[in-house]
């Protein structure tokens, strides 16, 4: 789906795209979102007269379930992978480092990195890959990590326009 999207994304002419300022808003929210979802069922009382913290993306008509995912060892690449020690201060869910990601963006709109932006966009893909697989084979639907893989593949297809176009300027500036 992510591959399909992301053929036809690159296809799009950039006046029917929408904006990375508008993609990158809408996942730095997400991501807030996310992280709050985390929390909320992390530090969730045991007392049976308090009603329980049911998720916006906890859908139970249609079996989705952002908090069970959340709740998955993958929900921590950065330990799951070995990366970082699990518990150590910088084994943060995937909602923190996704908010770092399009925060990061948000804040080099006006700065022309495209290499930095694209390759920053590749490891978010190749993360939100690799979740998509592991939620496929688990048969988990989550519509917040879904939703957050195409906008992931959208900015992959934003910037990797912007660095053929940058590429194709500068190859022109030295002739």
């Amino acid at each position: 789906l992510c591959l399909k999207l992301l053929k036809a994304t690159l296809r799009t002419p950039n006046y029917l795209m929408p904006k990375v300022s508008n993609l990158a808003f809408f996942g730095l929210v997400l991501s807030a979102y996310a992280f709050y979802v985390e929390y909320k069922h992390e530090h969730e009382s045991d007392d049976p007269n308090e009603e329980p913290f049911v998720a916006l993306c906890d859908i139970e008509a249609i079996s989705a379930s952002c908090s069970q995912v959340f709740a998955l060892p993958e929900g921590k690449l950065l330990s799951y992978f070995g990366i970082v020690q699990a518990g150590s201060m910088l084994d943060q869910p995937n909602a923190v480092l996704g908010a770092l990601y399009y925060g990061t963006i948000l804040l080099t709109l006006r700065k022309n990195y495209p290499m930095l932006k694209f390759t920053m966009s590749c490891m978010a893909m190749s993360s939100s890959i690799y979740l998509a697989i592991v939620l496929t084979g688990l048969k988990e639907l989550c519509i917040l990590c879904w939703t957050t893989h195409i906008l992931n593949t959208l900015l992959l297809a934003k910037f990797f326009k912007g660095l053929k176009q940058s590429k194709s300027e500068k190859t022109i500036k030295s002739v």
